[in-house]
């Protein structure tokens, strides 16, 4: 009777992991059709002390980017071996890149292409870290592992002389007067329901676009919008608008002015 219970015990906590891991996969391949807060409701109740990956899960459909970010945090410090360490090391690159903390950027995307070389965000993590790296003038950086990057991956997308010309782009940049305290997003889609928003995301994101969820209310009501990058310049936002609609056929992104 003692060994049928423990049997039991066993066979529920393989189904529980299975269920959560199964929803991760979900929402990680875009195929995901139930709401993050639906979500966040069914797994409230779940012991993460037992089961981290239910961090993972957390992370992907909370929306505060904040609270996300710290998800994904603790699941990379709860154990160096987790099985969603890729995802989450992406994750958290992705929050300080979008949140405009270059330094940080640069450093945790740098743990994504050396630790995962066959990571699924390489491309698009390559691409990030370098920029993050010209940003903060670390342009020598920049073309040193563009180089060194090209030569190992030259079947990816990522020019070598890229940084050598947006270090030309950079300098003229700086001459155009922009408006104080203001940035410029691209707005890709406005949506009712956070899924339909995560859906696309997606995509976006295997395009090499690093997008976020922004909240905001609209006649009363909670809407989802799909934006991308954080700009100094309206011109810079254009240009990846025209990218935006030149790789995905997506029309309708409009630019907007975010106050900081």
């Amino acid at each position: 009777m003692k060994n049928i219970f423990i049997y039991l015990i066993l066979l529920y906590s393989f189904s529980y992991s299975n269920q959560v891991n199964i929803m991760i996969e979900e929402i990680l391949s875009g195929k995901n059709k139930i709401l993050g807060d639906e979500i966040l409701l069914q797994i409230d109740s779940m012991d993460s002390k037992n089961d981290k990956n239910i961090l993972i899960l957390k992370g992907l459909v909370e929306s505060n980017g904040e609270k996300s970010y710290k998800y994904f945090k603790d699941y990379i410090e709860s154990n160096l071996n987790n099985e969603y360490n890729e995802v989450a090391i992406s994750k958290v690159s992705e929050y300080y890149y979008t949140s405009g903390l270059y330094i940080k950027s640069s450093e945790w995307y740098k743990k994504l292409i050396m630790n995962y070389p066959n990571s699924k965000n390489l491309e698009a993590g390559i691409n990030y870290f370098l920029n993050s790296l010209s940003i903060v003038g670390k342009l020598d950086s920049a073309k040193y592992y563009s180089k060194i990057l090209h030569d190992k991956y030259p079947h990816l997308k990522f020019n070598s002389q890229f940084y050598e010309e947006g270090n030309k782009n950079n300098i003229n940049n700086k001459e155009k007067k922009t408006k104080i305290g203001v940035n410029y997003s691209v707005e890709v889609a406005l949506y009712e329901t956070y899924a339909k928003a995560m859906s696309l995301k997606s995509i976006l994101s295997s395009e090499g676009f690093l997008s976020r969820i922004d909240e905001l209310f609209v006649n009363n009501k909670k809407m989802y919008a799909l934006r991308v990058g954080h700009y100094k310049d309206r011109q810079s936002a254009e240009n990846i608008k025209k990218r935006i609609r030149s790789r995905l056929g997506l029309s309708n992104s409009i630019i907007i002015e975010i106050k900081i």
